[in-house]
Parts: C-alpha cells; sequence; structure tokens
C-alpha cells in the first residue's frame, strides 16, 4: 500500500465515523436511543487518533483540509495548557472547543440502569441528571432526567428494583416550605414502573 491510499482509507474511516457520531447525537436528542457511554466514547478516540494521524499525513502541503484536522491537535494541547497555567480565557477556550465530545460524568450503574451526571457546559446550570436503561448489550435509552439543583451522593445501595419499580434513593435538604428549610431527608424518586 501507497501512502495515498493509506490516507484515503483513513480519511474514510474518520469521516464514516463522524457521520455515525452524527447520528447518534441525533437519534440522541430526538428518540431517546444512543450507543452506550463505552462505545461512544472509544469512538471519539477513534476520530481523534485518525484526526491527528491525517493532519501529520496531510501537513505538506498543508491545505484546507489540513486546517480541519489541526483541530484534533489543538484541542489536546489547549487542555494540556489549561491543567498547567489554569485561568478564566484557557478555561472559556477549553470548554468551548471541547464541549461537543465532552462525555456526561459516570455516577453509578446498577442492574440495567445507569446515572450520568450531564455535562451542561460553559455557565451550565449544576447537577441535572439522566437515568438511562441498558437495551441490546450497545445501546442505550434515557428514561428520565432528574434535575435537583444541588449534587447528590450515590453509592451502591440508592438505586434498587422492587416489585417490578426501579427507584432511587437519595438524602435532600433543599425541600423548603413556607420560608423554613428542613433537615435532610430520605427521598425517593420513582425511575421505572413495570
Amino acid at each position: 500500500m501507497t501512502k495515498t491510499q493509506i490516507r484515503h482509507i483513513i480519511t474514510k474511516v474518520h469521516f464514516y465515523l463522524i457521520g455515525f457520531t452524527l447520528l447518534n447525537f441525533t437519534l440522541k436528542s430526538t428518540i431517546e436511543i444512543s450507543l452506550n457511554y463505552k462505545l461512544t466514547y472509544f469512538v471519539t478516540l477513534v476520530v481523534y487518533t485518525s484526526g491527528i494521524i491525517l493532519l501529520l499525513l496531510n501537513f505538506k502541503p498543508f491545505n484546507k483540509i489540513g486546517f480541519y484536522f489541526s483541530f484534533y491537535a489543538i484541542t489536546p494541547i489547549l487542555t494540556l495548557l489549561f491543567w498547567l497555567f489554569g485561568g478564566i480565557f484557557l478555561e472559556i477556550v477549553t470548554l468551548i472547543v471541547l464541549y461537543p465530545i465532552q462525555p456526561n460524568n459516570f455516577e453509578i450503574e446498577k442492574d440495567n440502569f445507569i446515572i450520568y451526571q450531564k455535562t451542561e457546559g460553559l455557565l451550565g446550570m449544576c447537577c441535572a441528571y439522566e437515568v438511562t436503561e441498558k437495551q441490546f448489550l450497545i445501546f442505550e435509552k434515557r428514561i428520565k432526567e432528574i434535575d435537583l439543583n444541588t449534587e447528590i451522593e450515590f453509592n451502591k445501595k440508592s438505586l434498587f428494583t422492587e416489585n417490578g419499580k426501579t427507584e432511587l434513593k437519595i438524602k435532600y435538604e433543599k425541600y423548603q416550605f413556607a420560608e423554613h428549610n428542613l433537615p435532610k431527608r430520605d427521598t425517593i424518586i420513582l425511575i421505572k414502573k413495570e
């Protein structure tokens, strides 16, 4: 195989995976079914790796497509600079660049259910959670969104299924009744009823 053939194959794979990722994003937004987080993360890593390889293969002569592939090399550099130096400017630039690929934070997995803390992006609201159910080994279906405006501390006993009902048991303290804040109380949120 020549260098041109290898570049052509990697370019095809890269753009097919970009299309696949866009299809996954569209399905997640419309019918609330998507690939599971591990597979999505793997596809994202392959897209980034192929982007960096194609930048190196298209470096001489540098053309418009090389400019596109430079995005895949700039993103890790910006992240490294933010990590080393901090500062609000680098944080804003890093968040804008990384928002499309940043996965939701994994919180807990039990039985067929997974809870993620949603990534809200720059200046996003705190602590929205998304509950998904595994479907056919590689897919997840969004079941419920939980937004309590506070961080939830999960443990293995937080999520349980009993008598056909899946429930999330947490401690919540921000109940407000007639200007009185109540202490932390056990709260049960119904996730799914069969």
